[in-house]
């Protein structure tokens, strides 16, 4: 851990890092439609869907949803210690990934708009990025 001796502004602003990545996600999900969509997916399924179940459901739908909340916050919290950051951002886990998932979802709609991505002003072929040719 190097917090105390290294420090760099690599996006600022949300804006800025969801316009950021925006060449990068699609690539995480491979350049494949349905990757991106398990990811998505995944990132609802087990950082946001747990707190609507725990705010909004009924029975073992809420007892099952307060524990797979206990170990998310749980879990956050200790990375939060470590990273001495606030613990308070735990509670934002929710909309941390919900963002997360948007900005999968626009890398991917973007690259598939463009046909490829735009990196240091040269446009790279989707079909070429797929491949491995770049």
């Amino acid at each position: 851990m190097a917090q105390n001796y290294v420090s760099v502004a690599w996006h600022l602003g949300l804006g800025n890092l969801v316009r950021g990545v925006e060449k990068n996600f699609f690539a995480g999900a491979q350049f494949k439609v349905g990757v991106a969509a398990a990811q998505i997916f995944g990132l609802l399924f087990m950082n946001v869907l747990p707190f609507i179940g725990l705010l909004f459901g009924h029975g073992w739908i809420r007892a099952l949803a307060a524990v797979s909340v206990l170990i998310a916050v749980c879990f956050h919290l200790g990375v939060d210690l470590v990273m001495r950051v606030s613990p308070l951002y735990c509670l934002t886990l929710p909309l941390g990934a919900s963002i997360f998932a948007y900005m999968v979802l626009r890398s991917t709609i973007i690259t598939l708009r463009k046909g490829g991505i735009v990196w240091r002003d040269t446009f790279y072929p989707l079909e070429e990025l797929r491949r491995g040719l770049v």
